[in-house]
């Protein structure tokens, strides 16, 4: 009779939820938009149903969701729907999962919502998601029970006012080409004024260079769009739940309340947690989180979304009052430390007592911090599942350790020491149990995103480890994650930092057994001669030109292998005219072998070599020439100021029976812009003498991106 009754129960629990299940539909219009969002025109932005962030998706759970994706740019275009457990072929990543949705086509998306909360959608083309291809989606139960009288999304994200394509060939260029715009450059005299002279020399000793939050200077930071707005229709007592949404492309948040107000989390990733009391959360790329709260009596409250290296917010005021509480400025992070380690294992950004002043533009007085409340960041290792998360203990295992690195001098992202292009896969077997060890060797945090599969975090919480789409992996930390594999199909996993998923760090989770359609492999044959990958070829100069010299050098980089090309004339006599061209295979960041041609003292020479950097972040180069001499170099830039550079570099070639030549430059460098310095040079050749000069030093750069402006399909 129980077991009769328990059926009837359950027949008629499901009748339930079918009868209020719907199919819903929405249409996505993927356009170009012209937007003006810091008072310079763009053009380049795109737009879904000409809105940035697209519209909001809202359903709920058991509804069937039908979205016609309709794309009306000159591109092809994808959509993923982040964090949603959906079946393999429509998660949306191009080549992998689903089809390109080409220029003037149109794809329908259709899949069941098994699961309620906060995620949001993206483009995973190129780099759209920068340029305007991302919105919230909502899944909502009737039996939620966190009820509130406002249910507010807050999609946060970052703007450039450049393409793109343009700020990665910048990177390409030089990883801390953003530095002199943010004016976080760390210099020596820097680390003195700070007290952290000693820090700087311990960072430059273990060749690691300063930390940094942030690999691009962009122009504006938005909460559903804008910089600044203000909902006023939330009143003294009125409960509130703020859908927190990290969409930007490449910056982690600090989301506040007023005054360090306090809040409630109560879900991560969509997935409801025990609630937690805190005032401040940094939020990963990437990663969503749900926060309630009660308006207060008598004011309004700022929501403010900081970026973690603190040159700018969006901001947006909640109700009315007699006043406004703001959120207080952040202190500026240090360049020379590596900050405070409260999340999630992982890592702050020194930003320091509650939450901090930004020092260099206002002056704040001792009594003025200590009346500041303290930061109560949200910790990894407090959230705790509300369910038990645990595995069957009898499934099989297995473990992958991931080592996360990278070289920023070159611009390049690595899982275990190769790029996406290099090793693509890692394998699992249905119905076991896949433990990742994360281990970060930079010095900047990595999001890592999981499709099509919740992991439990192993943070402390046993059997109650909560489920996550996305884990930050702090700077040198490390963090756990484990998963059923019980989807079978190909799923990325990633880097969230658009830039480095771009440059290599990224794979694909792939089932033993499970084969992609020839559609698929057909289309990535069709269509990847128009995307950029982690080997493509990237090209820069820089032009010195002195008084009683110049110098032109030229760089070819693609994957581990660099062009280096290298014309240098002294006097402007074509007699002192030496060169060389290298080509560069690189081992790791610090080490490269290199075979080429060079010219010196009117003749050519074969050259075979290597190039190390040393601890004080010392290159040096030697090689064999055809000749039978040795060249030994070597070279280091000193950064004096943010804005004066000392590069010193000698040069040595000697051999058997040969008289032993000396080389030494020097030159102090102003940097007047990004690409422009100015300074004056000496130099000292054995054959020669002493030269000095004045001179200038041009960075000539440009994005490939021209041909994917077309005003026509490329079919």
């Amino acid at each position: 009779m129980f077991m009769f009754n328990k059926i009837v129960l359950l027949l008629a629990l499901f009748i339930t939820s079918a009868s209020y299940a719907e199919n819903v539909n929405y249409e996505l219009n993927v356009e170009h938009k012209t937007v003006n969002i810091t008072g310079v025109e763009v053009t380049h932005a795109l737009a879904i149903n000409g809105s940035i962030p697209a519209p909001t998706l809202k359903f709920k759970k058991g509804d069937t969701a039908i979205i016609t994706v309709n794309n009306k740019t000159n591109e092809p275009t994808t959509l993923h729907w982040h964090g949603l457990l959906v079946p393999w072929d429509q998660d949306g990543p191009q080549f992998a999962n689903t089809l390109i949705i080409e220029p003037g086509k149109t794809h329908v998306f259709e899949f069941p919502l098994t699961h309620t909360g906060t995620y949001w959608y993206h483009s995973h083309t190129e780099l759209q998601e920068q340029r305007g291809l991302y919105g919230a989606i909502v899944i909502e139960d009737d039996h939620d029970r966190f009820k509130t009288d406002h249910d507010l999304e807050m999609v946060m994200s970052d703007w450039t006012n450049e393409h793109p394509d343009q700020v990665l060939a910048n990177l390409k260029m030089d990883g801390d080409y953003y530095v002199f715009k943010k004016k976080t450059d760390a210099s020596i005299y820097g680390a003195i004024r700070a007290g952290k002279f000693w820090d700087y020399v311990k960072s430059e000793w273990s060749k690691m260079g300063p930390m940094d939050l942030s690999d691009v200077a962009y122009d504006a930071f938005l909460v559903n769009g804008l910089q600044n707005q203000h909902l006023k229709n939330i009143k003294a007592g009125d409960t509130v739940r703020l859908r927190l949404i990290n969409a930007s492309a490449s910056t982690y948040f600090y989301a506040n309340l007023g005054k360090l107000f306090n809040f409630t989390v109560i879900s991560k990733d969509g997935v409801e947690i025990q609630p937690l009391e805190v005032n401040e959360i940094l939020i990963g790329i990437a990663e969503t989180y749900d926060v309630t709260f009660t308006m207060p009596e008598h004011k309004a409250l700022e929501f403010k979304a900081t970026s973690q290296d603190i040159t700018g917010a969006g901001s947006v005021i909640l109700g009315q009052g007699h006043h406004i509480e703001k959120v207080p400025m952040k202190m500026k992070p240090s360049p020379f430390g590596m900050g405070d380690m409260d999340h999630g294992g992982g890592m702050g950004d020194g930003g320091g007592h509650g939450g901090g002043h930004d020092g260099h533009n206002m002056k704040i007085s001792e009594e003025e911090i200590e009346q500041m409340p303290m930061t109560k960041r949200l910790n990894y290792k407090d959230i705790k599942s509300t369910k038990m998360t645990m595995f069957d203990m009898s499934l099989p295992r297995r473990d992958y350790t991931l080592e996360l690195n990278g070289d920023m001098d070159r611009y390049n992202w690595t899982i275990n020491g190769k790029s996406f292009s290099e090793d693509k896969y890692l394998m699992v077997k249905y119905n076991e149990v896949v433990r990742i060890k994360y281990v970060n060797k930079t010095m900047m945090h990595h999001p890592m995103h999981l499709h099509g599969h919740f992991f439990r975090v192993l943070n402390g919480q046993g059997h109650f480890a909560p489920k996550f789409h996305t884990v930050d992996v702090p700077p040198m930390g490390e963090i756990t994650i484990e998963f059923h594999a019980n989807e079978p199909g190909i799923w990325f996993l990633h880097c969230h930092n658009l830039y480095h998923m771009k440059m290599g760090m990224a794979r694909l989770v792939k089932y033993e057994g499970f084969n992609r359609p020839d559609d698929l492999i057909e289309d990535e044959q069709r269509w990847t001669r128009y995307m950029t990958h982690d080997d493509t070829a990237f090209t820069s100069a820089e032009l010195g030109v002195a008084t009683n010299s110049s110098e032109l050098e030229v760089k070819i980089s693609k994957g581990k292998y660099q062009v280096d090309i290298n014309l240098e004339m002294d006097r402007y006599n074509l007699e002192n005219l030496d060169g060389e061209a290298l080509f560069k295979k690189y081992i790791d960041r610090f080490l490269n072998i290199y075979a080429g041609v060079e010219y010196d003292d009117g003749k050519m020479h074969a050259v075979l070599g290597a190039a190390y950097t040393v601890p004080l972040r010392v290159e040096v180069k030697t090689h064999i020439r055809s000749d039978g001499k040795m060249v030994v170099s070597l070279s280091k830039i000193f950064p004096i100021t943010r804005r004066l550079n000392l590069d010193i570099s000698g040069r040595s070639t000697f051999g058997m029976g040969a008289r032993t030549e000396w080389e030494f430059n020097s030159g102090l460098y102003y940097q007047a812009s990004a690409r422009t310095s100015v300074g004056v040079n000496y130099s000292y050749d054995t054959n020669f003498g002493p030269i000095v000069g004045v001179g200038l030093r041009v960075n000539l750069n440009r994005s490939r991106s021209k041909k994917k402006k077309k005003k026509k399909p490329l079919f």
